[in-house]
């Protein structure tokens, strides 16, 4: 009897050592899947899943194992976007106007006549006043913004080619769900007609809608020298990007590894910028090598588009007094970095 007794407090003892030791485990045996979502593939998007996807795995020693998902394989991307706030997704880039429907202050970046070029966006999405204010526009939302990223200068691929200012009238033209770019089209006197990126090439086809408005580079990767020829250059704004994980997830994760995503963020940031000018320039090489052809308004036509948008963001943001603080920062920021 007392041997029987000895043997069941030994194997109760056993069983509490191993559960303290279990208990005990050092985080570093648990490992976390990143997926990294995005609508675009082998442009600038996909260079930055790559990139920072490599140095999370690194840095982390192969805690965070990343998966990258590139032309809409985990959906579209308002799809992407609820996965981020569910959880059921991680990570994903895209332009920040489609989370505009989420909170109307992600547009400001899309506004016209802000920057003068990709160098001097650089440099806006770069302050860290403005970085860490846009970055954090999501967190209420179960979204958290880790990268900003200069996409490239606006361009309008369409069926038939915009040579001077009036060609725009009456055109359909797919833009970012924003009032920055609907209310842009309108006073060039086309229409907008927002859509998600992997609706837009189909509907090129039928016809559908006369043009896109975004980077070249679009252009270049999904192709679109096979079903058209011109593009029209106007650089009125530049095409931004944010990369954000799921709120959810970051917040179960050690705070070690919480640091190595938001350090590699900036990090890939910082370094993609010089990789994104080549990627442009070899962009429009690529569009005059397949066929096509690049177009720009003639310098008072150019003038012209130009005054026509200027005021643009002023008139957004005088109908969502909620964008305004955000709004101003960038003005500011952008008139100190010019």
């Amino acid at each position: 009897m007392v041997l029987a007794r000895w043997v069941r407090r030994s194997q109760t003892a056993a069983m509490v050592g191993v559960a303290l030791a279990v208990a005990a485990m050092p985080a570093a045996a648990q490992t976390y899947t990143l997926k990294i979502g995005n609508a675009t593939i082998n442009d600038v998007q996909h260079e930055w899943q790559k990139r920072w996807g490599a140095r999370v795995e690194k840095r982390s020693g192969g805690r965070i194992r990343a998966e990258i998902y590139p032309a809409s394989q985990l959906g579209s991307i308002p799809r992407m976007i609820e996965g981020l706030q569910l959880g059921t997704l991680e990570a994903w880039i895209g332009p920040p106007e489609f989370l505009v429907g989420h909170d109307p202050r992600f547009q400001a970046l899309g506004a016209p006549g802000i920057f003068h070029d990709m160098e001097h966006a650089y440099r806006v999405i770069g302050d860290p006043k403005f970085r860490d204010t846009a970055l954090a526009l999501g967190e209420g939302k179960g979204m958290k913004g880790l990268s900003l990223i200069v996409y490239g200068p606006t361009a309008y691929a369409t069926r038939k080619p915009i040579r001077k200012l009036d060609d725009f009238r009456g055109l359909k033209i797919r833009v970012f769900a924003s009032p920055m770019q609907t209310l842009a089209l309108a006073r060039l006197g086309a229409t907008a007609a927002p859509m998600p990126l992997d609706e837009v090439f189909p509907a090129l086809q039928r016809g559908a809608i006369d043009g896109n408005r975004t980077g070249i580079t679009i252009f270049t990767t999904f192709k679109y020298y096979d079903i058209l020829k011109t593009v029209t250059e106007t650089h009125d704004a530049i095409v931004t990007s944010i990369a954000m994980v799921s709120k959810l997830w970051y917040d179960k994760l050690p705070p070690e590894l919480q640091k190595v995503l938001v350090e590699e963020g900036e990090a890939v940031q910082k370094e993609l910028f010089d990789w994104t000018v080549d990627f442009n320039n070899k962009g429009r090489q690529t569009w005059t090598e397949k066929g096509g052809e690049l177009i720009k308004l003639s310098p008072a036509d150019q003038a012209e588009l130009m005054r026509r948008l200027s005021t643009v963001g002023d008139e957004v943001v005088g109908a969502l007094p909620r964008l305004k603080e955000v709004y101003d920062l960038m003005v500011q920021t952008a008139n100190a970095k010019r």
